[in-house]
C-alpha cells in the first residue's frame, strides 16, 4: 500500500471536517470529502464515525491493542460490527474523528476507502481455516486483494463504490455471489468468479464470469474489475454507477465476455500480479484443557477452540469490547468480525474458550436474538427507519412469550434501500420504506438465502406499518411453535405460509 499517497488528502479532510463541525460546510459537501476517509456524520450533524477496514473482518496481532486502545481514548457512544466486516466508532467529536483517521493510518489500518468512490472492505469467510475446507485458505487471500486495489485505485476516479468478496465455506456467507466482484473456492485450489451482481437498489446475483481460476490470476480478475467500472461504468448519473447496470448495458453475455477480454488483456500487465497471499499458519498449540462452555466449538486444529459472540444488532457495548480485546491479546489469540455482525474468536485453548464465553455472557441466546440489523436513522444520516430500535422491541417480544429457539429465525432489517442488512438474502426481512398515512413502515421480504449453491434473492411481500411487525412476529412464533417444528421446517416446504400470518397486516 502506499501509505504517503493515502496521508497527501488528510490535510484537506482535517480542513473539511473542521468547518463542517463549526457549522460553516454543508453536509452533502463534507460528505463528499469525508466519506473517502471512512467517516461520515450522524443524524443531527453534530457528532460523526470512522469505519475502520479490516480485510476479512480479522483483528490480529498489533491490530488488536490499536482497536482496543482506540475505542478507550476516543470514548465512542457506540461500537458496531458491519456486514461488509468492519467496526465502526460511532458518536465521536469532530477533532476525534480526524486524529482516529490519523492515528489508524500511522498503526497501519487504513480507513481511505471506507466509504466513498472507493473499493471498500474485502469481506471473507470468518472462520476460513479455523473450520471446515481449508483449500485455499480466503483470509489470506482478502489482505492481498485489499492492498492491491488500493494501490491500483488510489489517484483512479471509479464511478460508485465496488465491493469484493471471498468464500470457501457454506458457513458464514460472505454473499461473494452478489458482490460487485466474487471469488468462491472451486474445491480444487482455484477460485469460481462472479461479477455484476450487488443489493441495495435493484439487487442482482452476480454473473459467473470466469471458472477454476488459479490464485495467481486473482490480481488480473482484479485489474479486470477495474478496468471494467473505469471503461463502461456511469459517471453522469450516480444512481445508476454501480458495476451492476454495466451489465444491464451490456446484458449477460455481452458483460461476461468483456469481463474475460479485460483479464485476458490484464494477464500480460506485470501491475496487474497481486502480491503472492501471505499464509496465515496457525503456530498455537493447545494445552489440553477441555471447555465446559457450550458455546466453544473445535477448531480444525487439534486443542484450540473458537466462540462466537452476537451482541443484539452488532453493537457490542464499548466497555464490553475493551474487555474482550484485552483478554483475547494477552491470550495470544485473535478475533474476526462476520457478516452476519457476530465477533468469533479463534485459536483458543480450552480454558482460554470458556474465560471468553464467560467475558461475552451477553451474547444472544437464540437464532433470533442474532438477528441482522443496520445501524438505523437515529445515528445514519440517510437511514429511513430506527431499524435497530425495531430489533430491541422484537426482541423483547421474543423474550416475553418464551419462543423455544429456532421458532423464529434469524432476520435481517434494514433502515433504508441501501441493504446495510442484506436484507434481500434473508429467509425473512424488513427493510425501511415511505411512511403509510403518516407512520413508520416497512417492506416485508422473505425467502432469500446466501447458503452456497442455494443462493436467491427474496420475494417482496408487501408492505407493513412499523407497529403492526411486533404482532406479525407474535403470531408467526405461535403458528410455527402449535407445529412442533421449528421456522426453516414449517417454511421450507412452503413459503407461502409467512404469507398467510402476515395477510391481515399488510397494507
Amino acid at each position: 500500500m502506499d501509505e504517503e499517497g493515502f496521508k497527501a488528502g488528510l490535510p484537506a479532510f482535517a480542513d473539511a471536517t473542521e468547518r463542517f463541525y463549526s457549522g460553516r460546510m454543508g453536509a452533502k459537501e463534507y460528505k463528499g470529502v469525508s466519506g473517502t476517509y471512512g467517516s461520515y456524520a450522524q443524524r443531527g450533524g453534530e457528532k460523526g464515525m470512522v469505519r475502520l477496514r479490516l480485510a476479512g473482518g480479522r483483528i490480529a496481532g498489533k491490530d488488536i491493542g490499536f482497536v482496543r486502545s482506540a475505542i478507550e481514548e476516543f470514548g465512542p457512544e457506540t461500537v458496531h460490527l458491519t456486514t461488509c466486516q468492519s467496526v465502526q466508532l460511532h458518536g465521536l467529536e469532530g477533532d476525534s474523528v480526524v486524529r482516529l483517521v490519523e492515528d489508524a493510518l500511522d498503526h497501519g489500518i487504513v480507513t481511505y476507502g471506507g466509504g466513498g468512490d472507493c473499493p471498500r472492505n474485502v469481506t471473507a469467510t470468518p472462520l476460513s481455516g479455523v473450520i471446515g475446507s481449508s483449500d485455499p485458505d480466503v483470509q489470506p487471500f482478502a489482505k492481498a486483494a485489499e492492498r492491491f486495489l488500493l494501490k491500483a485505485s488510489l489517484g483512479v476516479r471509479l464511478p460508485r463504490k465496488l465491493k469484493v468478496g471471498f468464500s470457501n465455506t457454506m458457513e458464514n456467507g460472505t454473499d461473494a455471489t452478489a458482490r460487485d466482484l466474487g471469488f468462491v473456492a472451486d474445491g480444487e485450489g482455484g477460485f469460481d468468479v462472479y461479477s455484476g451482481g450487488g443489493l441495495g437498489a435493484r439487487p442482482k446475483l452476480g454473473l459467473l464470469v470466469a471458472e477454476s481460476v488459479g490464485q495467481d490470476d486473482v490480481g488480473p480478475c482484479l485489474k479486470a474489475m477495474l478496468d471494467m467500472f473505469v471503461e463502461h461504468g456511469n459517471y453522469e448519473d450516480r444512481s445508476r454507477a454501480r458495476v451492476r447496470y454495466i451489465r444491464d448495458a451490456l446484458g449477460d453475455e455481452g458483460y461476461a465476455r468483456e469481463f474475460r477480454r479485460l483479464m485476458e488483456a490484464a494477464m500480460d500487465d506485470p501491475d496487474a500480479r497481486m502480491p503472492a497471499p501471505e499464509p496465515l499458519g496457525i503456530c498455537k498449540k493447545g494445552d489440553g484443557s477441555a471447555p465446559e462452555s457450550p458455546r466453544a466449538r473445535p477448531q480444525r486444529q487439534e486443542g484450540l477452540f473458537y466462540v462466537a459472540y452476537h451482541p443484539i444488532g452488532g453493537n457490542p457495548e464499548p466497555e464490553r469490547t475493551i474487555e474482550i480485546l484485552d483478554a483475547v491479546e494477552g491470550m495470544g489469540a485473535e478475533v474476526r468480525v462476520g457478516p452476519n455482525q457476530t465477533l468469533y474468536a479463534v485459536n483458543l485453548t480450552g480454558i482460554e474458550a470458556d474465560e471468553l464465553a464467560q467475558l461475552a455472557d451477553d451474547s444472544s441466546r437464540t437464532r433470533f436474538q442474532s438477528s441482522i440489523s443496520c445501524v438505523g436513522s437515529r445515528v445514519c444520516q440517510i437511514g429511513l427507519r430506527d431499524s435497530r430500535g425495531l430489533l430491541d422491541r422484537l426482541v423483547e417480544m421474543e423474550r416475553r412469550n418464551g419462543f423455544r429457539d429456532g421458532t423464529l429465525p434469524t432476520v435481517r432489517i434494514s433502515g433504508c434501500v441501501s441493504s446495510c442488512a442484506a436484507h434481500q438474502v434473508g429467509a425473512l426481512a424488513f427493510m425501511g420504506c415511505a411512511s403509510m398515512d403518516g407512520e413508520p413502515a416497512y417492506e416485508i421480504h422473505f425467502d432469500g438465502s446466501h447458503v452456497r449453491g442455494k443462493e436467491r434473492l427474496g420475494t417482496v411481500l408487501g408492505r407493513m406499518r412499523e407497529s403492526d411487525v411486533p404482532g406479525f412476529m407474535e403470531d408467526l412464533g405461535k403458528a410455527v411453535e402449535s407445529s412442533g417444528k421449528d421456522f426453516y421446517g414449517w417454511s421450507e416446504r412452503d413459503p407461502s405460509r409467512i404469507a398467510q400470518v402476515a395477510r391481515s397486516r399488510l397494507v
